[in-house]
Formats: C-alpha cells, structure tokens, sequence
C-alpha cells in the first residue's frame, strides 16, 4: 500500500502543468459586485467560487473546503466537487479538522472512536469524486501535549490507511507553526512535534504547515516577516522529514490600523520565497485560508477573524490581490 501511494503521488505530481494555489472557499454570492460572499438566506443566488476564480484569479488551480466535526455531505456536494472544480481543472484540497481547539491527549483518546467513524464517512464521500483528491490531516494538531505524544503516530497511521481506501487521495499531516515569531528561524520549537509523527511520516505523501497572523494577537513587525519564517520552517520540515511540503493555508488579517497595507506586504513577500520555498522545500501547494472575507467567522483572533480574505465580504478588492494573483 505505502509504495502504491507513493507511486499514485508521484504520478499526480508528474501531472500537474502548474504549481497548485488554493482559494479557501467553495460559493460565493453572486450579486451586482457582481460576486460576494454568500449568507445564509436562501434565496440568494450562489455559484461555485471556480466561476469567481476563472475571471477574477487564473494563477489559483485549487479549492480548499473543510471538515470539520459538524460537517456534512451537502456542503460540500459531489456533483458541484466533480462539475465545476475537478473537471474545470481544480484540485480539490480537503481539510480534516475534526479535533480542532480541543485538541489534547485526553481529547483524542477520549474521541478516537467518533474520530475514525467520520473519517470512514468521509472518506465513502470522497470514493464517489472521480479525480485526485488532496487531504489535509489534523491542522494543528501539536498543541496541548499531541505533538510531544508518541501515540498520535498510530492516529495517523490508521488515518492514512482509512483515506487510501480511495486510491485517488494523497494525504500528510498538518503541523501549527507555533513560537516565537519575532524569529525567522526557530529550529528547537519545530522539533517539539517529532515524537507525534516522526514514524507515521514514513507513509505519509507530504507534510504540511500552516501561518496565521493577526494584530489582535501578534505585533506588526512580526507578522510581517511571516513569509520568511514560513520559507526557514519548509526547508526545515523538508530536511528532516525528506517529504515534499504544503502551506496548508496562509491567514494574515487586514484587521486594523494599516491592516490592510500590513496584509498586502506580506503577500508581496510570499512573490518573492515562493520560489525559493519550491527550490529549497519541495513545496508543491499554497493555500489561502479565505479568498473572500468571512462576515461573523470567530475564533483564536477575535475581531479579526472577519478579514482573512484578499477580497472584502463584498467583492472589493484589498491591495494584496494582486500580490495574490502573482502566487502560482
């Protein structure tokens, strides 16, 4: 099985004509913008983000959808999966955070067995999606003890073995990229979450990270040397793990004084080390937490949490699109 996968990532690597960008969003409300991010009400009229991406986006070949504990088959439906992003050439990127904040030890003993059953459901759900599939596995995971606990190795390695049951997914973990971030460079922090992992990577496809910043939590100056601490920790993971990497999902906020230009230089610094992180890393994916902002989104930033998006809730856009749009 482990050489199959391999064999299978390899191939779809071979495959792609393009580095794959993401776009954090699965519709968008379409409207006099013309295109804005969809609420609730049901008689809005809502497209798939692909047709958004199409006119707005060309560099972005991947649409990044998550699962979280709630989830449910309809969010994301198979005929929208299979007819607007795999056969108009996206790459679907799935994201499996079922334990979340309350990650722990405890936690994850405690909900094993829920754990598995959704991801058995799930992945039934991606058995009937004719296409290559990426899946992202707990984003995160490395707090609160899990990712100094040996027995998080045998989570993924069970985790990996469920997901294969599709032979078109290719699947890593997720480490959080936590510490000091006044540093570029912070080899002793990253190495804390090597018991977690350090067997169960052996049969993994990739490793993945991730980078959030927000003035409601972090300094200016700090967030604005996230593209380079992003670019030290993929050549770090690289090195140690000999597995190709993927920036899961990039979160700067716009939240703020000058948030807005603070957002957009440290999307023009990721111009710059996205090369060098494909050199130097094997980085084969980028992805952005949310291409529109995400009106009433809560979570560890607060008030800032609304504004991840390269695009306001309605449709305008912030100056780091550009820098977006030259990701790819």
């Amino acid at each position: 099985m482990l050489k199959i996968s391999f064999l299978l990532f390899f191939l779809y690597i071979s495959s792609l004509s393009a580095f794959v960008v993401t776009a954090g969003d699965f519709e968008v409300q379409k409207c006099v913008s013309p295109y804005m991010f969809h609420d609730t009400t049901p008689k809005t009229v809502r497209v798939p983000i692909t047709e958004v991406l199409q006119k707005y986006s060309k560099n972005t070949n991947g649409v990044s959808m998550w699962i979280t504990r709630g989830w449910k088959k309809f969010w994301y439906d198979i005929p929208t999966i299979q007819k607007d992003i795999i056969n108009k050439g996206y790459t679907p990127v799935f994201i499996f955070y079922y334990f979340a904040d309350d990650v722990s030890v405890k936690y994850i003993k405690k909900t094993k067995k829920k754990y598995f059953a959704q991801l058995q459901k799930f992945t039934n759900y991606l058995k009937k999606i004719d296409g290559q599939k990426i899946v992202i596995l707990n984003p995160e995971y490395n707090m609160d003890g899990a990712g100094k606990w040996k027995g998080m190795n045998k989570i993924f390695l069970k985790s990996f073995k469920i997901l294969r049951e599709d032979p078109q997914v290719i699947v890593g973990p997720c480490v959080g990229d936590f510490g000091d971030y006044s540093k570029t460079d912070e080899p002793k922090e990253w190495a804390l979450f090597d018991k977690s992992l350090n067997v169960a990577i052996k049969s993994a496809d990739f490793i993945a990270f991730q980078e959030m910043r927000a003035l409601t939590r972090n300094k200016r100056k700090n967030i604005l040397k996230t593209a380079h601490r992003a670019y030290c920790m993929a050549k770090y993971l690289h090195k140690k793990y000999n597995k190709p990497t993927m920036l899961a999902y990039l979160a700067i906020s716009s939240y703020g004084k000058h948030g807005k230009a603070m957002q957009a230089k440290v999307y023009k610094s990721f111009v710059h080390y996205l090369p060098l992180m494909k050199k130097d890393a094997n980085l084969m994916l980028f992805g952005t937490f949310h291409y529109f902002d995400y009106p009433k989104h809560v979570g560890y930033f607060k008030a800032a949490e609304e504004f991840f998006g390269v695009l306001d809730k309605d449709g305008i856009k912030k100056p780091a699109f550009k820098y977006y749009n030259k990701l790819y």
